[in-house]
C-alpha cells in the first residue's frame, strides 16, 4: 500500500490572473490513534495491551516534568521536542514581566534518522477528487495489507480504509466473509473481521 497525495495550488498573492503553480500535499487516508498503536504493538511484542498504556502514559508524565523545568527531549531516532512561548510584542526588555510570558505549544524536530527512513516512502496520486471511494477490488487489497500489520479490521476503520459508506462496507465484508477470506467475530458491540490462517 502506498501513501498519497494530492496536487494543490499555493494561493495567489493578493488579486492576480497568474496561475499559481502546482504541488504535492501529503493525502492521509486515515489519523492512527493511541489504540491503535497500542493493538499494533501488542502484535509486536510479548507486553499487554495495559503494560504499553502503563508505559506510554509514563513517557508522557516525564516528558511534561522535563519540559515544564527547561529541558529539551530528545528521543534518539525519532526526533527533538521542546517549548515555545507568548507574550506581548515590546521593544524593550523592561516593558514584560515573567507574569506576562506563558506556554505556547510544543514543537517537534524531526530527527536525522527519522527522516532518512521515510525518503523511500512509496507514493502515489490520489485518483480520489471528493470522497469517491474504491472498487471492491481495490478495497479487498487494502484490507489484506491491513491486516498484514494489524490483528483486525472493523466495518468503521474499513469504511476510513476504502472511503465508503456503512452499506458498501458491510457488503464488502460480508462478500470475503462469504468466499473465506476473512473470519467474523463479535467483541463488545461490533463485528470484527480476521484473516483466515492458513493450513499448515
Amino acid at each position: 500500500m502506498s501513501a498519497e497525495y494530492k496536487l494543490v495550488r499555493r494561493p495567489g498573492m493578493g488579486k492576480t490572473d497568474i496561475k499559481q503553480p502546482l504541488y504535492p500535499r501529503f493525502a492521509p487516508w486515515k489519523t492512527v490513534r493511541l489504540k491503535d498503536l497500542i493493538t499494533s504493538a501488542r502484535g509486536r511484542s510479548s507486553f499487554s495491551s495495559a503494560d504499553i498504556t502503563g508505559m506510554l502514559q509514563l513517557v508522557q508524565d516525564l516528558m511534561v516534568d522535563a519540559l515544564m523545568f527547561g529541558q529539551n527531549i530528545e528521543l534518539e531516532g525519532i526526533g527533538t521536542f521542546s517549548v515555545s512561548l507568548k507574550a506581548r510584542p515590546v521593544l524593550d526588555k523592561k516593558e514584560i514581566r515573567a507574569e506576562s510570558v506563558h506556554f505556547q505549544d510544543v514543537t517537534f524536530r524531526s530527527a536525522t534518522e527519522l527522516r532518512d527512513r521515510l525518503r523511500t516512502m512509496p507514493l502515489e496520486r490520489s485518483q480520489q477528487s471528493e470522497r469517491a471511494g474504491f472498487s471492491s477490488e481495490e478495497c479487498e487489497a487494502r484490507t489484506m495489507e491491513y491486516l498484514k500489520t494489524h490483528p483486525y479490521i472493523s466495518g468503521k476503520i474499513y469504511r476510513g480504509l476504502c472511503r465508503c459508506g456503512k452499506t458498501k462496507a458491510a457488503a464488502d465484508l460480508k462478500r470475503m466473509t462469504a468466499e473465506g477470506k476473512l473470519e467474523r467475530t463479535f467483541v463488545g458491540n461490533a463485528y470484527l473481521f480476521r484473516p483466515i490462517p492458513a493450513e499448515a
